[in-house]
């Protein structure tokens, strides 16, 4: 489906969506106030996540003798824990991430024609699918805090206190609590797209760098589109370190959710709960498949740079020109990849489809234990 905005919209999109989590660094030139503002709702959002983890994880083992309950609460656990540590590297990793967005909402403000072009071919290739795993993210939310109201349960989760809760007011105020708590795990999950959104950025500077190579026709030519690739080469590797923990945080704890979730799809539960866990596990396998797009085209378009080059009209020019031409052919060759040496290999499609062979093989495992603990399952 085609799909059709502005760069400067998406990235307002993509702003709105992290509002509450304050992961998107403020500018250098913002006043105090709203550094102040930017920093409540950061530790506001990471204390309310914290103090429904905690009771989450509680449940987790109060309730080991119900593997539905259990698993329920495994299931938002992981997303919390996967908030929370979402938060924490975008806390730590903010002077990187803020260079990274400003030169990136610099290109969009200042963009020629051609990058124009380029950043709009991005948008419609992948505009529609975020729009539309976000809007899913917060339906989920929604579906939450909804579906107490209409079963009667006294919370929105599975969560297990480590006191009696028995007044009115004490009760209400948990719950208010949790109802924020979710909505901070909404938009702490749509970080994804923030850093799918640097991901696809880092591509159109790949892409336009290609389009000059191949206009290249003189030896000076070459040397301001060498400089330009070394230019977007240190790019690439600051959002290769600015992202990859995120990544592998995400790539932890969507295995349990997509795990536990699916426990919870195939036992006997109302209609209304398989339909909000459908909506997680879909989520959930959806998650990954926004970091791996993204890297998977990055992984082309970095390599696609030496047939660029090689196209060019480098053959006809001096013996100095030639080789520096080989040499930046076999730099090239060299694909830019989101990995961690020894814990994460290249992030890319095919990853992304092991990732749920394996996880789908952990699923069938737990499967065959919980039907010989229930065998009317």
């Amino acid at each position: 489906m085609k799909f059709s905005a502005s760069p400067e919209a998406a990235v307002r999109f993509t702003k709105m969506n992290v509002y509450l989590v304050s992961s998107w660094p403020l500018s250098k030139s913002v006043s105090r106030l709203s550094r102040i503002w930017f920093n409540i709702r950061w530790w506001t959002a990471f204390i309310s996540i914290l103090l429904l983890f905690l009771p989450l994880t509680n449940g987790v083992f109060v309730y080991r003798n119900d593997l539905l309950v259990m698993v329920k609460a495994a299931c938002l656990s992981s997303a919390s824990a996967q908030a929370l540590l979402k938060l924490l590297v975008c806390r730590f990793q903010s002077d990187r991430l803020q260079l990274l967005h400003h030169e990136m909402e610099t290109f969009i403000k200042n963009a020629n024609p051609l990058e124009k072009k380029c950043l709009q071919k991005y948008i419609k290739k992948s505009g529609f699918f975020h729009v539309f795993v976000s809007v899913s993210m917060w339906i989920v939310c929604l579906a939450f805090i909804i579906e107490p109201i209409l079963l009667s349960h006294p919370y929105p989760t599975d969560t297990a206190y480590p006191f009696v809760v028995k007044s009115e007011p004490l009760q209400i105020a948990l719950y208010l609590q949790q109802v924020m708590a979710l909505f901070f795990i909404a938009a702490a999950l749509t970080i994804d797209f923030q850093v799918a959104t640097l991901l696809w950025f880092t591509c159109v500077k790949f892409e336009v760098l290609g389009h000059y190579f191949r206009e290249v026709s003189s030896e000076r030519e070459l040397v301001t589109c060498i400089k330009k690739h070394q230019q977007v080469l240190r790019y690439a590797k600051e959002v290769k370190h600015a992202v990859q923990y995120i990544t592998l945080a995400t790539i932890a704890t969507t295995t349990i959710g997509v795990i536990c979730g699916c426990l919870t799809l195939i036992s006997h539960q109302p209609l209304s709960v398989k339909l909000r866990v459908a909506n997680i596990v879909g989520n959930a396998g959806f998650e990954l498949f926004i970091y791996a797009w993204p890297a998977d085209n990055l992984i082309q378009v970095s390599q696609a740079i030496s047939w660029n080059v090689y196209n060019s009209n480098w053959i006809k020019g001096s013996v100095d020109m030639i080789r520096t031409t080989t040499t930046v052919i076999r730099r090239s060759q060299l694909p830019t990849t989101i990995s961690i040496r020894g814990v994460m290999p290249s992030l890319c499609l095919q990853y992304y489809t092991s990732f749920l062979s394996t996880t789908f093989s952990y699923f069938t495992t737990l499967r065959i234990v919980y039907a010989t603990e229930d065998p009317e399952n």
